[in-house]
C-alpha cells in the first residue's frame, strides 16, 4: 500500500469535498452492461443483523472436504471463466471452497462510478463482531454492507475513512471523518460523534487525525493508535486515545522529529500493549537501528508513545498477530533476507519464516494476522504479473503457521494479474484477510483483467479440522 499513499490521500480529499457521479469508462475486457441494471440500494436501509442463519441459508459448499494441500509443488493455475457470483466452487488446483461474493455490475448504486468491489486491505477486518455482516469497498471509496452468510447486497452506507467494525456491537462500525472518530449504527441508521480530537490539541490547525488507512483499534476495541496532521498533512504529534473512557491517554508532539513526514501509518498493537509507527519510508542504514530521539524504519513505543525502539531498518508489507503463546509479533517481508519474517514485539527477535523466490518474478505479498480467535496462524496473499506459476507461492492464497518451518496450508490460486505498470492494477492486490477464527478468507481478483478497476472480492471457506490435520 506504500506504493500508492498519493491515490489515497487524493481519494481522501475527494471524499471530503464532494460526492463522485458518472459511470465508468467500458474497456475492452468490461462486461456488457445490458445483461442486468445495477440494483438499486436504498441507503441507511440495513436490517439489524440479529443472530446467526442456520446453516442451510448460508452460501457453502455442500459435497465433502478433499484432504488439504501442504506440500510445496509448483503447480499451474487452472484457466476457467470467471465463476458467477454467489455460486460456490471448488478450487481445481487445491479443493478450498470458493465463492465469489460480489456483482460488480448489479451490487452497487447507480450512481457509484467504482469499477469494481473489493474486501478493503489485508490488515482490516471486513467482518463484523458476530460475523453476520461484511463490508466491502467500492474503488472509488464507496462502502456497502453484506450479510455474510447469503452474500446478498444490503446497503450502501454512508461512510468515510478508515471503516472499523465494533470489537463487541455488530450494528455499530467507526470511522474518520478529519479531526473525528464517528460511528454509524447499521440498525437505527444512525451517524454519531464519538470523539472531537481537535479538542486535545488546542492552538494547532489540524486536517485529519487517523491512523492513515492501515490502522486498526485493540482487539478488544479500547485502544486506537493515531497520528494528527497539519494542513499540509505532515504529523504533528502521535496519540492513544482510550475509548473506554474517551481521553486521550497520550500524546507525542513529532514536530521536527528527522523523516517524521515520511510516516506511512500507525497503529496500535492488538492487545493495546505498543503503539507503531511505520517510518520505513525513511529507513535506516544497513546494520542500524532507529532510536527515541532519532527514528527510522520500524518504531514500537510503549502505550505511552515513550521508550521507542526501532525494531527493523525497513520491513515490507506486514501485519500483527499473536502466536500460538498469545505474544503480539509482527509478520513481515523481510526486505534484507528475502523470507516472510516474525518479529517478537517485546524482544525484537527476528525469526524466519519461509524464503520468498525472487528469481523469476518480483513477488508482492500482503499479510494478514486478523484470526485473533486462531492464534499462532496468518494468511498471506502474493500476486505479479506473469499469469503461470514459478514457485510453489505464486499468485495464491495459504496459511502460515508462526513457527519456523512451520505447516502451510495452500487454499486457491487467485486468477489476479498485476501488473505494476499499471496504476489500475493496485485493486487487483488480492489483499486477502481473515475472520478472527480463521474459517472464511476474503481475497481480491480482477480475474486477468490487467489494466482495469474490474475486480471483484472472492470468499475461501476454511473447515475448522485444517489446523489439526494440516501436516
Amino acid at each position: 500500500m506504500k506504493r500508492f499513499r498519493f491515490l489515497f490521500a487524493f481519494l481522501l480529499i475527494l471524499s471530503l469535498a464532494c460526492s463522485l457521479f458518472g459511470a465508468p469508462a467500458q474497456t475492452e475486457n468490461a462486461e456488457p452492461p445490458t445483461e442486468a441494471p445495477a440494483i438499486t440500494l436504498p441507503i441507511n436501509a440495513a436490517p439489524s443483523p440479529g443472530v446467526l442463519l442456520p446453516p442451510s441459508a448460508s452460501v457453502q459448499c455442500s459435497d465433502a472436504e478433499p484432504p488439504f494441500v501442504t506440500d510445496f509443488e509448483v503447480r499451474q493455475p487452472d484457466s476457467f471463466p470467471e465463476p458467477a457470483p454467489r455460486v460456490p466452487f471448488r478450487d481445481p488446483i487445491f479443493g478450498r471452497c470458493v465463492v465469489r461474493v460480489t456483482d460488480r455490475l448489479r451490487d452497487k448504486s447507480p450512481d457509484d462510478p467504482s469499477g469494481g468491489l473489493k474486501n478493503e486491505y489485508s490488515r482490516v477486518l471486513s467482518f463484523n463482531a458476530n460475523e453476520t455482516r461484511l463490508l466491502v469497498r467500492g474503488t472509488e471509496a464507496t462502502w456497502y454492507l453484506y450479510d455474510a452468510q447469503t452474500l446478498q447486497p444490503l446497503a450502501q452506507l454512508p461512510l468515510e475513512i478508515d471503516p472499523r467494525w465494533s470489537a463487541t456491537d455488530p450494528n455499530v462500525v467507526f470511522y474518520s471523518s478529519e479531526t473525528r472518530l464517528m460511528s454509524y449504527n447499521i440498525a437505527t441508521q444512525k451517524t454519531s460523534l464519538v470523539h472531537e480530537f481537535a479538542d486535545d490539541f488546542p492552538g494547532l490547525t489540524l486536517t485529519a487525525v487517523w491512523s492513515k488507512y492501515e490502522g486498526s483499534p485493540s482487539l478488544d476495541g479500547r485502544y486506537w493508535g493515531l497520528m494528527a496532521e497539519d494542513e499540509n498533512w505532515n504529523p504533528i504529534a502521535f496519540a492513544v486515545y482510550d475509548q473506554s473512557t474517551d481521553t486521550v491517554i497520550a500524546q507525542r508532539d513529532v514536530r521536527g522529529v528527522p523523516g517524521v513526514e515520511s510516516v506511512d501509518n500507525v497503529y496500535i498493537s492488538p492487545l493495546g500493549t505498543y503503539f507503531i509507527a511505520d517510518f520505513s519510508d525513511h529507513y535506516c542504514e544497513y546494520g542500524q537501528l532507529g532510536t527515541d530521539a532519532l527514528p527510522c524504519g520500524y518504531m514500537v513505543y510503549d502505550r505511552n508513545i515513550r521508550n521507542g525502539q526501532g525494531l527493523l531498518r525497513i520491513s515490507g508489507h506486514m501485519d500483527l498477530a499473536l502466536d500460538a503463546q498469545g505474544r503480539e509479533v509482527a509478520v513481515y517481508q523481510d526486505i534484507d533476507t528475502d523470507h516472510i519474517s516474525m518479529l517478537d514485539l517485546a524482544t525484537g527477535m527476528v525469526t524466519p519464516l519461509w524464503q520468498i523466490d525472487f528469481s523469476y518474478t518480483s513477488i508482492g505479498l500482503h499479510i494478514s494476522g486478523r484470526a485473533y480467535n486462531r492464534p499462532g496462524w496468518v494468511v498471506v496473499s502474493t500476486h505479479d504479473g506473469d499469469t503461470a506459476s514459478h514457485t510453489w507461492m505464486d499468485d495464491s492464497v495459504f496459511l502460515v503457521e508462526l513457527v519456523s518451518n512451520g505447516r502451510v496450508v495452500r487454499l486457491a490460486h487467485t486468477h489476479s494479474l498485476v501488473d505494476e505498470n499499471q496504476e489500475h492494477d493496485y485493486w487487483a492486490e488480492p489483499h486477502a484477510t481473515t475472520n478472527h477464527d480463521l474459517t472464511r478468507v476474503l481475497f481480491t481478483t480482477n480475474w486477468e483483467r490487467s489494466g482495469t478497476e474490474q475486480v471483484e472480492m472472492y470468499q475461501i471457506f476454511i473447515p475448522p479440522e485444517t489446523f489439526s490435520q494440516a501436516h
